[in-house]
């Protein structure tokens, strides 16, 4: 009797559905909104000369990304730069947009010893309560004191 073989066929398992290409876009997006926003601090424009000069290096990223990196990742560097034109755009709007820079001041005063305004209060000093002789325990309470044997008779 032949010995039979048997294949055990692994099956990946990519359990997300992200691909290697996903993250690789991913990556040249957020390059090209890096070096755009880098490149515009450069010119020292506000307002939206800065989103236009945003825009620009986000196109200009494109035309020299073809020659070093290709046409697919180029045009995914190009896209990275426009959405942060975008965003700086829609700042100058004034749409509002979560997560993005948008601080709300509050008077959450963290917990400790300090008002809602953080200024510091004065420390409270603990000082042991009123007893007889200087000996531990309740004295004049009814409750009876025992005394130490490293405490002194006088």
């Amino acid at each position: 009797m032949a010995h039979k073989h048997h294949r055990h066929h692994r099956r990946r398992h990519n359990p997300f559905g992200v691909s290697g290409t996903v993250v690789k876009d991913v990556a040249f997006n957020a390059l090209g909104a890096g070096l755009s926003g880098y490149a515009s601090g450069f010119l020292n424009q506000t307002g939206w000369m800065d989103v236009g000069a945003t825009a620009a290096i986000a196109l200009a990223l494109s035309f020299a990304g073809k020659s070093v990196v290709g046409a697919a990742e180029s045009e995914e560097l190009m896209k990275g730069g426009l959405l942060l034109a975008l965003i700086k755009g829609a700042k100058q709007v004034g749409v509002a947009i979560p997560g993005l820079g948008v601080y709300v001041p509050s008077y959450f005063s963290a917990p400790t010893s300090s008002d809602a305004y953080g200024r510091a209060t004065a420390p409270t000093i603990m000082l042991p309560a009123p007893g007889g002789k200087g000996g531990s325990g309740t004295a004049g309470l009814g409750v009876p004191r025992f005394r130490s044997r490293w405490q002194s008779r006088f």
